[in-house]
């Protein structure tokens, strides 16, 4: 008696004229006519035709090692659509073991009739032409979604939504579409106020995996945005990679992404980027409500170019930048000698040929304890606050952001290839007029003071090197360092340090929370 395997693939399992279950019904009872015994069900579910499938391969394999004898399958078509790839496939195992039999039961397709390999060939080719024009008109149609610019018309493709969305079907009409999710919004505006303020990505990352906020590809969010229990369900881990695209997604500000391929690689593969989907005149299409408001992405914009290849150097020390030279008015450079680790802050001019300053050096470890004895002996004992700006009057600060944004996009249009000026000149022209006209409106910028509920000396001890140059950069401009008068004891930092103090003017518009 031959033993019989059979393959089963629905490219969705919702798919019921041809749903697995009928599928294997349908051989078993075959299989059962001809007297072969089943001795494996291997099946596909939702994977399309067009791509490599582990079961069919692994039902393939028991042919070919002997493990089974038929290969029963519903049609060529599901068995693939590859075309004459997954033909050759099936004729090199039946050229290996000529006893075998492959069974497709649609067709009514079988190994032992005369040419089958001719017949097998047409039809998987059929079946991959078949397949190529759906993918067409499948793109086609995304392409003809994505360009709509009326909300009427405007709808979600399906997938996982981006971070910060959930899909909801669309009121009196077929589809869905996306809204602002609050729980992650939430987490969104923390993640971009953090990297605005100073915070690391990995920081960031960290909160995030700490919190248990679901990745958006995660089991937990699927289940958690559809209002299903969410026990036992795994959330995923968050990369830096990932936050790092999060906070630069044009998705936050209600656009949706599409792959574009921008070059090729040495090798000849494609180098693929994801852009906001814009209009014929390259503007990207607003397409649901934003997440984050477009002034505070921008801010996160204009950080990570700050961060890019150009960046300067990690300071060395909380002190770089502050100190300078007496006697010739350059900047102090904390460095070391024969490679050993920082040991002095050292004038820039000391090494440079024909200088006439003698040059000035103070060791790191004094300067440091000396000027932290200073700052915290003055400010350690008050509290520290975080501060916020909002404008208060007539002037609407969103409105104001978000013709910023539409600026910088008519402005992105206006450099590619193509770009139309007739359309888009009076269109930045009219934007700049409504940013005038905003601007022009009586407003205030109110500052608001939130206490943290530490001290400024805990924020100086628990923070790092940015932490205690921002709040010295609020307080001091510069240190000045005269030469050493004398050695060890006899020169003492008090009589070389001059502190050059921040002269604020009074401002009367501060809001105090906590």
């Amino acid at each position: 008696m031959k033993r019989c395997v059979l393959y089963l693939r629905v490219s969705r399992s919702t798919d019921e004229s041809v749903s697995l279950a009928r599928q294997e019904k349908e051989l078993r009872k075959l299989a059962e006519r001809e007297g072969w015994v089943v001795v494996a069900v291997l099946r596909d579910d939702g994977l399309t035709g067009t791509k490599e499938r582990e079961r069919a391969e692994e039902a393939l394999a028991m042919i070919a090692d002997g493990r089974a004898d038929v290969l029963v399958s519903w049609e060529l078509s599901r068995w693939s659509r590859m075309g004459l790839t997954a033909v050759a496939k099936l004729v090199g195992v039946l050229q290996d073991r000529p006893d075998a039999l492959l069974v497709f039961h649609k067709e009514g397709l079988r190994s032992d009739m005369p040419a089958f390999g001719i017949l097998a060939a047409v039809i998987a080719e059929v079946a991959r032409m078949e397949a190529e024009g759906t993918r067409d008109r499948i793109r086609s149609m995304r392409s003809y979604v994505l360009s709509q610019t009326d909300p009427e018309q405007m709808r979600w493709l399906g997938g996982s939504p981006p971070f910060g969305y959930r899909a909801v079907a669309r009121s009196g009409a077929g589809g869905k579409v996306l809204v602002v999710d609050p729980y992650e919004a939430g987490y969104a505006r923390r993640l971009l106020e953090g990297f605005v303020r100073g915070d690391k990505l990995t920081d960031l990352t960290r909160m995030l995996n700490d919190d248990g906020v679901p990745t958006t590809m995660s089991a937990l969010r699927r289940a958690r945005q559809k209002g299903a229990p969410t026990e036992g369900l795994a959330g995923g881990m968050w990369r830096i990679t990932t936050v790092r695209k999060l906070l630069q997604s044009p998705t936050l500000l209600g656009r949706t992404t599409q792959k574009v391929e921008v070059g090729k690689r040495s090798d000849g593969s494609p180098i693929i980027e994801y852009h906001a989907v814009a209009d014929a005149q390259g503007i990207p299409i607003q397409r649901w409500e934003p997440v984050v408001d477009a002034g505070l992405w921008a801010q996160v914009q204009e950080r990570f170019k700050k961060r890019g290849p150009n960046q300067p150097r990690k300071a060395a020390s909380w002190l770089s930048g502050l100190l300078y030279c007496s006697k010739c008015g350059s900047v102090l450079y904390a460095n070391s000698r024969k490679n050993r680790p920082v040991d002095a802050f050292r004038c820039s001019n000391k090494a440079i040929p024909g200088q006439t300053c003698g040059g000035v050096a103070i060791s790191r470890r004094i300067i440091e304890d000396y000027v932290e004895g200073v700052i915290l002996g003055m400010i350690g004992g008050l509290n520290e606050y975080r501060v916020t700006e909002r404008i208060e009057g007539p002037i609407d600060a969103g409105e104001l952001d978000s013709v910023a944004q539409a600026i910088a996009d008519v402005q992105v249009a206006l450099g590619r290839d193509g770009a139309n000026y007739a359309e888009l000149i009076p269109r930045l022209d009219e934007l700049k007029a409504t940013r005038a006209r905003l601007l022009s409106q009586p407003a205030r910028v109110i500052k608001v003071r939130e206490a943290t509920g530490r001290t400024l000396s805990e924020a100086w001890e628990e923070g790092g090197i940015p932490e205690r140059q921002f709040i010295l950069g609020d307080m001091l401009d510069s240190i000045v360092v005269s030469p050493a008068v004398g050695t060890g004891a006899a020169s003492k930092p008090e009589d070389r340090v001059d502190f050059v103090w921040i002269e604020h003017p009074v401002d009367d518009d501060y809001l105090s929370v906590g």
